[in-house]
């Protein structure tokens, strides 16, 4: 799987601890900013713009929070990020929600928790877990939500 990953300051350590861990597991990982953190702004763009153009199947985004970056990679269409706090919510993010986008923060989250998190997420499955009536409900949903965003998101991207 071919993920794009990027951090600000405030999340450079967590990235690297993420990143570190993710390739030694055989996932290809392309770090925006290897070696100087960027602003929350451009690494939430490129990891968004990375997912969007279908060059890479998920991204992980961290900043200080994680809001900011969860707020720049939801304006793009196609982008599906959820801020998680925690293994529960990561887990949840991609087998109900069917997100595209990690987003985490790096005051927040610890290393080890954020690679548990990372990977949860990474391992689970859109659907997966879920009683058949709640599936059918989600998917639903979810195609919903996908043609939504078409009339509120005319173009590919809305953030410059």
């Amino acid at each position: 799987m071919k993920i794009i990953i990027g951090a600000d300051p405030s999340g450079f350590e967590l990235k690297n601890a993420i990143k570190k861990d993710l390739i030694k597991k055989g996932y290809e990982i392309t770090d925006i900013d290897p070696d100087n953190p960027v602003l929350f702004q451009e690494a939430a763009k490129a990891v968004a713009r990375g997912v969007q153009s279908k060059e890479y199947e998920r991204g992980i985004a961290i900043c200080g929070t994680g809001m900011g970056v969860s707020i720049i990679c939801n304006k793009h269409r196609g982008v599906y990020a959820a801020l998680c706090e925690s293994l529960y919510q990561a887990k949840r993010a991609k087998a109900v929600n069917n997100t595209n986008v990690l987003c985490m923060g790096g005051f927040i989250i610890g290393n080890e928790m954020g690679i548990e998190m990372a990977n949860a997420w990474l391992e689970a499955e859109h659907m997966s877990g879920l009683t058949p009536e709640m599936a059918k409900i989600v998917e639903k949903e979810y195609d919903q939500l996908v043609e939504f965003e078409k009339t509120v998101y005319p173009n590919e991207c809305i953030s410059q």
